[in-house]
């Protein structure tokens, strides 16, 4: 395949996901176009069975290409290195341990845009898949009421309204390579890619979305943004801060960056939410002293009795 072909990119990043790798790879391979797609695998150095799996498509598909780095290079580093590479109109992600459970994710999206030159963005809804007990929410936009909104919409991003889950995100590559600062991403260690680069594109096109669920996202497996590390987690809060201030220089529209309170407020919640799922009361009373909120999560964990039954109904409404 020539690279003139090339319409649309795909980027799966992996890093220890071997249970659930190749379902990513063959939900993205099982994708029925007119458009020729590549796939840019970021294996960033796991160290269990997941680049075994994917060298072994990789052998097998012409159109896959296998990022190989001498060590770990983080979320970031690793996704930087693979939008470098792509060769398409169009940039789609599925992390490694998600899925498209819809073979037409692709057409529908590219057609889409086709369609609407000014919209630099789209996304869909999608299903939610419940990890500890195996239940899907199908359509989760559809089942809780959401509506995301569309348009010229970089206020909302800015306020965390724009409920766009990256699973389902098509990029427009040409704004992208054009207006995101990737190096800097790579230099400041920003803790996402998914928010800074939305939210710059945001600026210069319309954020369109598609009420057609086409990709399953898992919640509730440890990762990146789902840990019980509290030392992890002061870390990302602080590097998400720093990066959210660099991005308000990027647009002095924005004003001022006076957040600092709401990213304190979130990191001690968030730290709170850690405890309970370490089972871990002693830090949990430490934790309650800084959280602002008063919120039934702050309340519950105020002595052991009531820190334990909050556990039980936690586990119980995951069921």
């Amino acid at each position: 395949m020539e690279t003139k072909d090339i319409i649309v990119s795909v980027l799966i990043l992996t890093y220890n996901q071997e249970q659930w790798i190749a379902q990513t790879i063959e939900s993205v391979l099982a994708q029925e176009t007119s458009y020729p797609f590549e796939v840019i695998i970021g294996d960033d150095c796991s160290t269990d069975g997941t680049r075994t799996i994917c060298d072994s498509y990789a052998s097998k598909h012409d159109n896959i290409h296998l990022m190989s780095y001498p060590k770990n290079q983080g979320l970031i580093s690793n996704w930087v290195e693979c939008i470098k590479v792509t060769q398409g109109k169009y940039i789609l992600g599925c992390a490694g341990d998600d899925y498209w459970h819809n073979p037409y994710k692709l057409q529908l999206q590219i057609d889409f845009m086709e369609k609407h030159p000014y919209c630099v963005i789209s996304h869909t809804d999608f299903d939610k898949l419940l990890v500890k007990t195996n239940k899907i929410i199908h359509s989760y936009n559809r089942t809780k009421g959401i509506n995301p909104p569309c348009g010229r919409i970089q206020r909302e991003i800015l306020a965390g309204r724009e409920r766009i889950s990256a699973v389902t995100i098509c990029y427009r590559a040409e704004e992208l390579k054009k207006y995101c600062p990737l190096n800097t991403y790579v230099t400041m260690n920003f803790p996402r890619e998914d928010w800074p680069t939305i939210l710059i594109m945001a600026a210069y096109g319309d954020i369109e979305y598609i009420p057609v669920s086409t990709a399953t996202y898992r919640v509730g497996q440890v990762s990146i943004t789902n840990t019980i590390d509290y030392d992890k987690i002061r870390r990302r809060y602080q590097l998400d801060k720093q990066m959210t201030e660099y991005i308000y220089t990027l647009f002095p529209d924005f004003g001022e960056f006076n957040d600092g309170d709401w990213y304190d407020t979130h990191v001690y919640h968030s730290l709170l939410i850690a405890a309970y799922e370490n089972n871990d009361y002693k830090s949990a009373k430490e934790f309650v002293k800084y959280d602002p909120t008063n919120s039934i999560v702050k309340k519950m964990a105020k002595n052991p009795l009531t820190f334990q039954l909050f556990r039980l109904y936690r586990k119980l409404s995951t069921r």
